[in-house]
This record gives C-alpha cells, structure tokens and sequence, in this order.
C-alpha cells in the first residue's frame, strides 16, 4: 500500500505539492515541510514528473478500447523510450521536449482525451480521499519501507538528489523503472 501511495505521490507529485500547497512529511526542513528552496527545486522537475506520470498512463491507454497503440506508434516511441532508459540525467527542459513530442506527434487526439480525463479523476480522487482523512490526509511520506525499515532511502534519495542538484533520472528506479521497462515490452510486440 505504502508503494502505491509512493508511486501516485510521486506521478502528481508537481500538481499536489506545488498548486495545493502540500505538506510531505519527512522532506527537508523544519517539521518535515518543504521551506520555498525546496518548493522551487520540485517546481522545475514538473515536466520529469508529468512525463513519469503519462507514460504511467500508457501503459493503462494500450488496454482501452480503440485506443491501443499501432505499430507505427510503437515505432516512434521505442527510441525514445530506451533512450529514457539508458539517461544517467533526466533535465526538466529534456523532459518536457519529450513530453511535447509525445503528445504532437505521436499520440491521437482520442489518446490524449483519455490520458487528460483519467489523471484528472485520479487527482479529485486523491484529493477527496486527503479531505477525507484517508491515506495522505495531512500529507504524504514519500519514504517507503526499505532497508532500515520504515523511511527507507527511497524517498529520502528522490529529495537529496534534487535538491543538491545531482542527476535525476526517475527511469532508473522503481515504480518508474518497472512502469518504463513494461512499456517498452509492450510497444516491441507491435
């Protein structure tokens, strides 16, 4: 549960902290709050987080009716793909440039319409369950459980590795990595 809380934050990580003032409990800063440094640092990887988030979502778009990727779409898509793979850095002018590209070039208008509903549910829902005092009711820990136990490194690295300005690249670790590498396996059976 705490990795699906992990991997959701993470996806509206931008939309959620920054646009909603959101509290994230174990972050830097006095009682676990971002002070306005660290709100900026996260603000200029919102086009790595959108980007984490929409290919989340195709792998969801391939199984819906009439809107599963074509071949040709496979084909554009796969270098890009693999090139997400193999970045050490994933820069947020980088991301949104391919984010862009995506939505352009290569995904339907169809596609696109499902992708923008379905995120927009996703965000009333969690924002209704925070209301609720349902999971992420004063905030979320974006630590899960790891080595060490509770607050592992997980979401303690994402946060050091931003803020300090060292290379970011949320392909290389899991839930992103597993999301990715699944959709590279899906679009190379076309």
């Amino acid at each position: 549960m705490v990795r699906t809380v992990l991997a959701t934050v993470l996806a509206l990580l931008s939309s959620l902290v920054l646009a909603q003032g959101f509290v994230i409990e174990q972050a830097p800063g006095p009682g676990g709050q971002l002070g306005p440094e660290a709100r900026r640092r996260l603000e200029q990887y919102r086009p790595v987080f959108e980007l984490q988030n929409s290919l989340r979502l195709m792998l969801e778009l391939d199984k819906q009716k009439n809107l599963s990727f074509t071949k040709a779409q496979a084909q554009k898509l796969l270098p890009i793909l693999k090139d997400l793979q193999t970045r050490a850095d994933l820069k947020p002018a980088d991301a949104e440039k391919i984010l862009v590209s995506i939505e352009d070039k290569i995904l339907t208008p169809a596609q696109l319409k499902w992708m923008d509903e379905t995120q927009l549910k996703r965000q009333q829902e969690l924002r209704q369950r925070r209301e609720n005092g349902g999971q992420g009711g004063q905030g979320n820990n974006l630590q899960g459980p790891g080595p060490g136990g509770p607050g592992g490194p997980r979401g303690g690295d994402l946060f050091q590795a931003i803020q300090q300005g060292k290379p970011f690249n949320p392909f290389k670790e899991d839930p992103a990595k597993k999301s990715l590498t699944d959709l590279v396996a899906l679009l190379s059976k076309r």
